[in-house]
């Protein structure tokens, strides 16, 4: 079997993993929600207090961020003497000024408003060590200002990390707010629903393709998954392949890292040949919902993987030189399969 040496591309591919796995080492980095800037009138500061505070509360059960608790962050700036503390943040320069006094990695500012019953929350995440807005997102909402202020957290937090579902968990009751613009009114605490339990076990059909400097392999089957870790499993006539893969995000759109290991036996030259795969890809799995407006696209992803891996092979008869060739070489893999999950 001729196979030809791809150090370089292995070089770079181990080297890509190794930027890679410090990711899913490392500690998380912070996150502060800043109050939301109400274009409306001051009489709707209450409502943006609770939307950011419910939006904060939110974000924790992603766990992507170590979030600020909403309510410390003015405590935290008048302890760090910051000016203008009660201004809420409408560009990148302010949210950078806060972000820096909070010293939080990033911060997530927005602003809400309406005309007539046409409402919508405009927010943007902010990395504060690089300087720059790295996501941005709007919800737009017909109705009735209570029922904005109930779904419009849920939902852009949704637009603005790309995902379909949020965690559920229990959330703490809204904590007495104080209304300075009106004689001092103290406000109810409100009594949260506990959240409908998000669904972890998933299982659907994977078909695809799976290819090294050797060639291409096509083969279906099954991934397995449940929380973040899932099993895949193809096959065709020539073999089959398995992977043990960790997602990010366990649902909707995410970075992932496989263990994977294949067995094949083939005819190459006209000479049977026994070969096994073992090796790691790094990739990520898209959901069609993200271009295409259907409610079946959530369940429907394509996996896209780069990866190295160790084969060991041996012809099983003799050749046309009268011997029997076996090696053992680093290939590059690659897989592109795409799954309907349930």
């Amino acid at each position: 079997m001729s196979r030809k040496k791809v150090i370089f591309i292995l070089t770079s591919i181990f080297f890509l993993l190794v930027l890679a796995m410090p990711g899913y080492c490392s500690e998380k980095p912070t996150c502060a929600v800043l109050l939301f800037h109400p274009d409306m009138s001051a009489s709707n500061n209450f409502e943006s207090q609770m939307m950011s505070n419910k939006y904060a509360q939110l974000l924790d059960r992603l766990d992507m961020f170590d979030v600020i608790d909403f309510n410390n962050v003015a405590d935290t700036l008048k302890n760090q003497n910051a000016l203008d503390i009660e201004k809420t943040c409408t560009d990148l320069e302010c949210a950078l000024k806060i972000g820096n006094k909070l010293n939080t990695d990033f911060v997530i500012y927005g602003i809400s408003g309406n005309v007539g019953n046409l409402f919508s929350l405009d927010t943007t995440l902010v990395n504060v060590a690089g300087g720059n807005e790295t996501q941005h997102a709007i919800y737009d909402f017909e109705g009735t200002q209570e029922e904005f202020a109930k779904y419009a957290p849920e939902e852009n937090i949704k637009s603005l990390f790309g995902i379909n579902e949020i965690p559920a968990g229990k959330e703490p009751p809204v904590p007495d707010i104080v209304i300075t613009t009106e004689p001092e009114i103290i406000i109810e605490d409100e009594v949260q629903a506990p959240a409908e339990e998000s669904k972890k076990l998933h299982i659907g059909p994977r078909l695809g393709i799976g290819a090294s400097n050797d060639g291409i392999e096509f083969g279906g089957g099954f991934e397995v998954q449940f929380s973040q870790l899932a099993f895949q499993f193809l096959l065709n006539a020539d073999g089959f392949a398995t992977g043990c893969s960790y997602y990010l995000h366990p649902e909707g759109n995410s970075p992932f890292i496989s263990a994977v290991g294949s067995y094949y036996d083939t005819e190459n030259h006209g000479v049977d040949e026994i070969g096994r795969i073992y090796g790691a890809i790094l990739g990520y799995r898209l959901t069609f919902d993200t271009f295409m407006d259907k409610d079946f696209a959530k369940n429907i992803n394509t996996r896209l993987g780069l990866g190295a891996g160790y084969v060991n092979w041996d012809q099983t008869e003799l050749n046309k030189e009268g011997v029997k060739f076996s090696d053992e070489e680093i290939i590059a893999l690659f897989e592109i399969t795409v799954g309907y999950i349930f």
